[in-house]
């Protein structure tokens, strides 16, 4: 199975088994097993994700992600696409930007606390970028980790109020051919996985939590119209 049609496997699985009891196999989208996606919201003792929001982009080239409701209906019904910075499009079943800088899209995923993921290809070339967003607050403000293809490699967590990019920090990591980038927030601590990888873990200050407010959107960064994006997925917590 294709990475791209990971979600909607676990989602409809999901669906489909409800809550029958059973061994999980240990098939992955990055830090969620297919274990840990089959029990969301069921009972149980260990805390399992809530599926806030999630795409698998499938759909007819071209078409606009403006107003565009998420793909996986049945896991993330009523979720629907805001290009908030640049022109976003559907390019071979894959989320594509416009070569717009600091491109935006978002879905509304109501929670500030919250884990972004996304993979990312065709990135591993001089130049190019991409990354996710948090905490949007559906104009300007949220923040970013993004990959950057360059010398060095880099991906840098960043912070935007009201249109003015901050650099948090930054790493110099191994970008390849595909990467499944991750961006975590509970309160004033963020992380940001790559390939399964802790690569940067730091904690906001009050400021910045305050200038941060109480935006709930989170999506999809770019820049490169090369780039693309697939098996978007939020969770919380």
């Amino acid at each position: 199975m294709t990475p791209r049609r990971l979600i909607g496997a676990f989602f409809g699985v999901a669906l489909l088994m409800g809550s029958l009891a059973g061994p999980a196999h240990a098939a992955s989208l990055g830090p969620f097993t297919a274990a840990s996606l089959l029990g969301i919201n069921q009972a149980s003792t260990v805390s399992t994700p809530t599926v806030l929001g999630c795409d698998n982009f499938t759909g007819t080239n071209g078409t606009t992600m403006a107003a565009r409701a998420a793909t996986v209906a049945a896991a993330c019904a009523n979720q629907v696409w805001t290009a908030n910075v640049g022109t976003w499009t559907i390019q071979t079943n894959k989320a594509a930007s416009s070569a717009t800088a600091s491109a935006v899209a978002t879905e509304n995923t109501a929670t500030a606390n919250s884990t972004v993921q996304v993979v990312l290809t065709a990135l591993n070339t001089s130049g190019r970028s991409g990354g996710v967003v948090l905490s949007h607050d559906g104009t300007s403000t949220y923040l970013a980790a993004v990959l950057i293809d360059g010398a060095p490699n880099r991906a840098e967590l960043r912070i935007v109020v009201s249109g003015t990019s901050t650099l948090l920090t930054n790493v110099t990591p191994t970008i390849i051919a595909t990467n499944t980038l991750q961006l975590s927030r509970s309160g004033s601590n963020v992380t940001v996985t790559l390939n399964g990888a802790v690569i940067i873990s730091t904690t906001l200050t009050a400021g910045q939590v305050t200038s941060l407010g109480v935006g709930a959107r989170a999506g999809l960064f770019g820049g490169d119209a090369n780039v693309r994006f697939d098996d978007f997925l939020v969770t919380s917590p």
